[in-house]
């Protein structure tokens, strides 16, 4: 067996006993006699060559194995036995080893120190090994983490966005990552640092160097910003930060150190920089005052013009209190509003005068917008002012400017208000003289008539027959007035309508036979009437008046020999399409005839009073403008189609009377019989003749009258004496009127018929009667139309 291949055993042994546990002390003593065994085994195997020498020395090797496999223990029952076992072999006499003899003696007491010797030895040995081999496995143990840690920090380094690297005393470098990415395949051995420093730019290079010398021999941080040349070749600013590596004992063991990467940084700073000189050169140029407040609503920037508004120095003015400028009329309100935009964190305007530097006070509008940061939180406010000095001196002056005008244009409608009425004053009085002259006129020639009949009839000079004629004549001149008078308030809107919902067509009809009579017997007549009706809401009377007139005067128009027509259509007018009517429906009666037609300078005049292009005695003047009133009244206008050589049309709109039931008459109060079978009335009248003239009518229809002059008077009566029918005048002197005892009397006395007379009632009793519902008779009373009307 080879040497190496002893070792080898040798120190498996060692190392099988190093990790072997102590045995317990049953299993140590077993060990001590298996020694003991083997070696008295070897011994009395070799008792025949080991006869005359000394036999305890070839036992000592066992005593070795067994402290080494069993401590102490088994090294010193291994010692017993052999010193025992020995002596049984050898015998007590034997040379050298026999207890007998001086040698015999003291090789039993060397056998005895070395065997405990040994013993010991070989115990601590074992020990030894033991704690040994938990050291080795220890740096095993602790050699595996270093080797994982520093696969960790690999790991880490490598996805690291920035560029690590580490440096120790002999020269060897570490670069992560993202750092070979940087430097590329230039070499990285700092034997040479050629490489290294032709990767910094030549105007940093002296200034790294220094820095980097002086850092590693005072073992001091390093920390420096400088450009260095990518792989490929361009020059990138890097900060290098690094930092000295000491052991456990202080002594240096190199360097580690971070390179980030700031050219972009350092582009958006200049970018920032130079937005922001921009910025404050664009400020200062600015004829506005401009300020940047902080969070804390203190001055970060203010430009040229607010620094010359207050009149201190930059820095004074960042520092100065905004506020103390204000006019103290001001201040409370513009301080208020502020501090409440501000908390909105929404852009806010405020506007107030404030001191300049010069002592004047300036009137500022200034607009303040929030500055927010990544998270939207708003970290001040951006604000500019204008000077609105001159536009608010601009606005006083244009409202004195306005106020004087406004003035000047009241006058000037007064003047003009003045001038129309003077106008219209002067108009009324030529009005005026054409109606007096017209009137004077048509009633002289009515007057004649009924005065020189009523002489006559009282001188008894004529015969019946005369009498008659004389009477008829005088009576028809009466109603001849009648008619004109009603002609007059219809012209002024006077007259008192009493609208109902009819069929025009059908009172078109019916007035056919009076119509043609009108028209004579040389005009031909047509008429074409609307399919289904065309209601209206008119007042049948006074439409019926109107078209008898629209026809007389196209009669008169062909001088009675031509050809006239009505014609009725249901249209919708639009705003603006005929002058004088609101939009809406109407129906159009349209009277036409095929005679010369209106000259221009006439039509403009046609519906003036008692404009008349007729012979004297041949007409008043008041047909159209009787016509045009009712119209208006009615709710209606009139237009004219006309031209000359192409006849007239005559076109009358009235508005079309939409789901409305025909008016119906006020039911009949039917009076009670008076005792006798007489009827009694009651007359209140306030003018003596008309009511002398009535008493005579109601007597003369067989009824019993009895009269008052006056309202409260009839009121008296009624509550005396019983009547069957109250006829009262409207319009009467004291504070009631006719209206008011009518409705006094049918609240006191329901079966009783009540009758209303009136000439003209006024526009505010027209108003009234148009609610009321009582029969209506008016003045001059008829006999025949009073005896209807009273059902006498």
């Amino acid at each position: 067996m080879s040497a190496d291949r002893v070792w080898f055993s040798a120190d498996r042994l060692l190392a099988r006993l190093a990790r072997t546990p102590p045995p317990t002390i049953l299993q140590a003593i077993l060990i001590g006699v298996f020694a003991a065994a083997i070696a008295l085994a070897v011994r009395w195997a070799f008792s025949t060559f080991y006869a005359e020498v000394t036999g305890f020395m070839i036992l000592l090797p066992a005593v070795v194995l067994a402290a080494l496999a069993g401590g102490r223990v088994a090294g010193a029952v291994a010692v017993v036995l052999c010193l025992l076992g020995g002596w049984w072999l050898a015998g007590p006499d034997a040379a050298g080893v026999g207890i007998t003899s001086n040698l015999g003696r003291v090789a039993t007491v060397n056998f005895i120190v070395v065997g405990l010797f040994v013993t010991w030895v070989a115990s601590a040995l074992r020990r030894a090994l033991r704690r040994l081999d938990t050291t080795v496995a220890d740096l095993r143990s602790a050699a595996a983490r270093v080797d994982e840690y520093e696969a960790r920090f690999r790991d880490i380094a490598d996805v690291a966005p920035v560029m690590l690297w580490t440096g120790d005393i002999e020269g060897r470098v570490y670069l992560n990552a993202e750092f070979r990415r940087f430097w590329g395949d230039r070499p990285t051995d700092l034997s040479d640092l050629t490489p290294w420093m032709e990767a910094i730019h030549p105007e940093d290079r002296e200034r790294v160097w220094t820095a980097c010398l002086n850092a590693l021999q005072t073992r001091t941080p390093l920390e420096i910003e400088a450009r260095y040349l990518r792989e490929d070749g361009e020059w990138r600013i890097l900060s290098t930060r690094a930092r000295p590596r000491f052991d456990a004992e202080g002594a240096f063991l190199g360097v580690v150190g971070a390179n980030i990467d700031l050219s972009e940084v350092r582009q958006v700073e200049s970018a920032l920089r130079e937005s922001e000189q921009r910025f404050r050169a664009m400020a200062d140029d600015a004829p506005v005052l401009i300020w940047v407040t902080a969070e804390d609503r203190t001055r970060e920037f203010v430009n040229q013009a607010y620094t010359q508004f207050m009149g201190v120095e930059d820095a004074a003015t960042l520092r100065t209190d905004w506020r103390k400028f204000i006019h103290p009329d001001d201040r409370d309100r513009i301080i208020a509003e502020s501090v409440a935009g501000e908390a909105t964190g929404q852009p806010f305007s405020l506007e107030g005068r404030y001191r300049r530097q010069d002592g004047v006070w300036r009137w500022l509008k200034s607009f303040s917008r929030p500055r927010l940061d990544a998270q939207g939180k708003v970290q001040g406010f951006v604000g500019v002012a204008f000077d609105v000095t001159d536009a608010k001196q601009a606005e006083v002056d244009l409202k004195r400017i306005n106020e004087l005008l406004e003035d000047r244009v009241g006058r000037a409608l007064l003047d003009k208000a003045q001038a129309e009425a003077d106008l219209m004053h002067a108009q009324r009085m030529e009005a005026v003289g054409r109606l007096t002259g017209g009137v004077a006129h048509d009633f002289n020639n009515l007057l004649t008539v009924v005065i020189g009949g009523l002489d006559m009839l009282l001188n008894n000079k004529v015969d019946e027959a005369k009498r008659l004629k004389l009477t008829e004549a005088a009576l028809s001149a009466a109603r001849r007035g009648e008619r004109l008078t009603h002609q007059l308030l219809a012209f002024s809107r006077r007259q008192a309508l009493r609208p109902e919902s009819v069929d025009v067509n059908a009172l078109i009809r019916e007035g056919e036979p009076l119509i043609r009579g009108a028209l004579g017997g040389g005009m031909t007549y047509r008429t074409r009437l609307r399919r289904g009706g065309a209601p209206v809401r008119v007042d049948t009377a006074q439409f019926e008046a109107a078209l008898l007139n629209l026809l007389v005067n196209a009669r008169d128009a062909v001088a009675g020999q031509g050809c006239v027509e009505v014609e009725t259509r249901r249209l919708k007018v639009k705003a603006g399409e005929i002058s004088d009517l609101e939009p809406g429906d109407y129906v159009r009666i349209t009277v036409s005839d095929d005679g010369p037609g209106i000259p221009d300078e006439v039509r403009e005049r046609i519906f003036e009073p008692f404009y008349t292009t007729k012979a004297v005695g041949k007409g008043t003047g008041l047909g159209l403008s009787q016509v045009y009133g009712f119209l208006k009244q009615s709710g209606g206008a009139i237009h004219v189609v006309t031209g000359p050589g192409e006849g007239t049309r005559m076109e009358m709109y009235l508005p079309v009377a939409i789901n409305e039931d025909p008016a119906r008459p006020a039911p009949a109060r039917k009076a009670s019989p008076a005792r006798g079978g007489e009827r009694s009335v009651l007359l209140v009248e306030d003018d003596p003749e008309v009511q002398a003239i009535a008493v005579a009518l109601l007597e003369t229809m067989g009824l019993t009258v009895t009269t008052a002059s006056d309202a409260a008077t009839g009121l008296k009566r009624l509550k005396a004496a019983r009547f069957d029918i109250l006829l009262t005048d409207i319009v009467m002197p004291g504070e009631m009127s006719g209206l008011d005892l009518a409705g006094r009397a049918s609240t006191l006395y329901p079966d009783m018929r009540i009758v209303l007379a009136t000439g003209y009632a006024g526009d505010d009793v027209d108003a009234a009667l148009r609610d009321a519902p009582w029969t209506l008779v008016r003045k001059p009373f008829a006999i025949d139309a009073l005896r209807a009307v009273l059902e006498v």
